[in-house]
């Protein structure tokens, strides 16, 4: 890899981080903001000569990572941060037991809920588990930290996080690529250590003694580091943390204000740099994204070196703790800790609001409405992760929780609530990812439980990567497609059948078939991604006004390719033939053609 400057996607200079810091082996599962960095190195992986794969979830992901780190090589487990609650359980022993070769989690966090469930702050499981954390401000920052991760996870034998944010991870700048790092072909693989590698308690007693004392080593090397810096000034006191500090580099560009500046970009905090920096604050501002992590590190701090001192952030409401910081509000918060007024700014106009819906044509919109159609309104529908989500618009998802949850929750709400039907929706992938344990707790304890798994042959939510139902890896090598069908049966389901949605009226009389009877069933909707099918032009949708009663059935179905315009449906231009709401009028009055092209 020749020094060239390329305009990058901060994931994917991350990937490019990884690939220079000498990566031999990446493990991930997709999930905005993260699925850029893995789909990055499976374009890569042949020319570097590295390993990268799709796992099925994020903790196989972290341990096979830390399976390939054991034999002295160097890997990486990628995931978003609701991911890392999966991989928790791993997380928290690896940090024990240490690493050989590097080993390096990269987490994207989600602040403002863009495409999450929560905004939690994978800060605090660095804290938790005891090991590093680096926190980039910029696409050219995070792949300098994510190169020199690798070697720092060797130096200490631990485990490094590397915590990123929806913006950077999703932003865009000029960065400088280097070399790749060279590693010596020396490593004898793994060594058989059982003291170190086997927690039964007694060494998991000798190991956490260890990592307690392995605190001290990384708490010294983070003072060395540069990714962490003190700018004196005269007046107040800005601490930011990652991506916020180009937030206050651009206030304080456009202001006269002497404060001080302090970068953070570790995790454990340079302490000695901040005491240098908080022994002569009056008024502190603390900057971060996500929790007050900082902000209660530095009020700690200030106990013992400055108790005069006063602390702002997300504590006192300076900055809001929801959501996330912006120029606007680092700005907001600098002047009234200055005594300034601000000149109130024009209220652009607002946009009207829209919600998320399903594309036109998507599958997932017929297999849900044939659903409500044959369990009715009495049915409880608890949802799970994925596109299918926002079948909550249509009425047809009444819970969504994490990921595998909807079967779970399902099965509590059939075991205390006999007299309705509960018809849990999953996707495929969600489905390989943590809907197997609880089918084969379902039907070991003998729910009562219809399971709907919409199979789109891809994990379309997060921009269609492969998973183990579609039969190809992450860089497109030919592997075993695992059987849903027959998958299923092994979990024990009474019945499992397969369904087009697109077929209505077959599918219908099937429901019904199925409705009364005892047990745990299992509906396969399989019918590809609408983005995927290659054919979805070939059908037009036509309306006969003499039929049409403008009873808005049609309209009801969310399909934005259905307009409602002076008391009747207009088909628009988005339109993908799918015939569904030809299938659900009443009144005979849309119609379906082939194209003649």
């Amino acid at each position: 890899m020749v020094m060239k400057r390329a305009y990058l996607l901060g994931n994917h200079a991350v990937a490019y981080g990884l690939v220079e810091g000498g990566l031999q082996a990446a493990f991930a599962y997709p999930g905005t903001p993260s699925s850029e960095i893995t789909e990055k190195l499976a374009s890569l992986a042949e020319q570097y000569r590295f390993y990268v794969e799709w796992s099925i979830n994020e903790k196989v992901a972290l341990e096979t990572a830390y399976g390939v780190a054991l034999s002295g090589r160097r890997a990486a487990a990628i995931m978003k941060h609701v991911g890392l609650n999966v991989a928790a359980d791993p997380l928290m022993t690896a940090a024990y037991t240490g690493v050989v070769g590097g080993l390096v989690i990269v987490v994207a966090d989600d602040p403002g809920i863009h495409s999450s469930q929560n905004e939690q702050d994978s800060r605090q499981y660095a804290l938790f588990a005891k090991l590093p954390c680096f926190e980039p401000a910029s696409p050219q920052e995070a792949l300098e930290m994510v190169k020199f991760s690798f070697a720092f996870s060797e130096k200490i034998s631990q485990p490094v996080i590397i915590r990123l944010v929806t913006r950077l991870a999703h932003g865009k700048a000029a960065v400088t690529l280097g070399q790749r790092i060279e590693l010596s072909q020396s490593t004898t693989g793994f060594k058989k250590e059982p003291s170190r590698w086997v927690m039964v308690p007694a060494n998991a007693r000798q190991a956490h003694r260890r990592l307690n004392e392995t605190q001290k080593v990384v708490a010294e090397a983070m003072e060395e580091l540069e990714f962490n810096y003190f700018q004196p000034g005269e007046e107040g006191l800005v601490i930011a943390s990652g991506l916020t500090w180009f937030y206050v580099r651009e206030v304080f560009a456009k202001q006269e204000n002497n404060w001080s500046l302090v970068k953070i970009g570790t995790y454990p905090l340079p302490e000695k740099l901040l005491a240098k920096a908080l022994k002569r604050a009056k008024k502190v501002l603390v900057v971060e994204e996500g929790e007050p992590v900082v902000e209660q590190w530095v009020e700690r701090l200030l106990c013992k070196i400055n108790p005069g001192a006063t602390v702002h952030g997300k504590e006192d409401g300076c900055l809001p703790r929801e959501g996330e910081v912006s120029v606007e509000l680092v700005e907001k918060a600098v002047n009234q800790l200055a005594g300034k007024q601000m000149n109130p700014k024009p209220v652009p106009p607002s946009l009207l609001p829209r919600s998320p819906v399903l594309c036109p044509g998507c599958p997932h919109r017929a297999s849900l409405h044939l659903l409500k159609k044959v369990f009715g309104r009495k049915a409880i529908f608890p949802g799970d992760i994925g596109c299918y989500t926002l079948g909550v618009n249509i009425g047809a998802i009444d819970t969504c929780l994490c990921m595998g949850a909807g079967l779970s929750t399902g099965a509590g709400l059939a075991r205390l609530e006999p007299d309705r039907p509960v018809v849990a929706i999953i996707g495929d992938s969600t489905f390989f990812h943590a809907g197997i344990p609880a089918l084969i707790n379902a039907t070991y304890n003998q729910a009562e439980l219809v399971v709907a798994i919409l199979d789109n042959r891809t994990t379309a939510m997060t921009g269609h990567q492969p998973h183990p139902g579609i039969g190809y890896t992450a860089t497109g090598e030919k592997t075993t497609e695992i059987d849903l069908e027959k998958l299923c049966q092994a979990c024990g389901a009474k019945q499992v059948i397969i369904l087009d949605p697109y077929q209505v009226a077959e599918s219908l009389s099937v429901l019904k078939q199925l409705k009364d009877q005892p047990g745990v069933r299992v509906i396969i909707f399989r019918r590809a991604c609408i983005l995927l099918e290659k054919t979805h032009h070939r059908f037009e949708i036509t309306l006969d006004e003499d039929k049409c009663q403008g009873c808005q059935v049609c309209f009801y179905l969310g399909c934005p390719a259905i307009e409602w315009v002076n008391n009747r449906p207009v088909i628009n231009n988005s339109c993908t033939g799918c015939g569904l709401c030809v299938a659900f009028c009443p009144h005979q009055a849309l119609n379906k053609y082939e194209k003649n092209s």
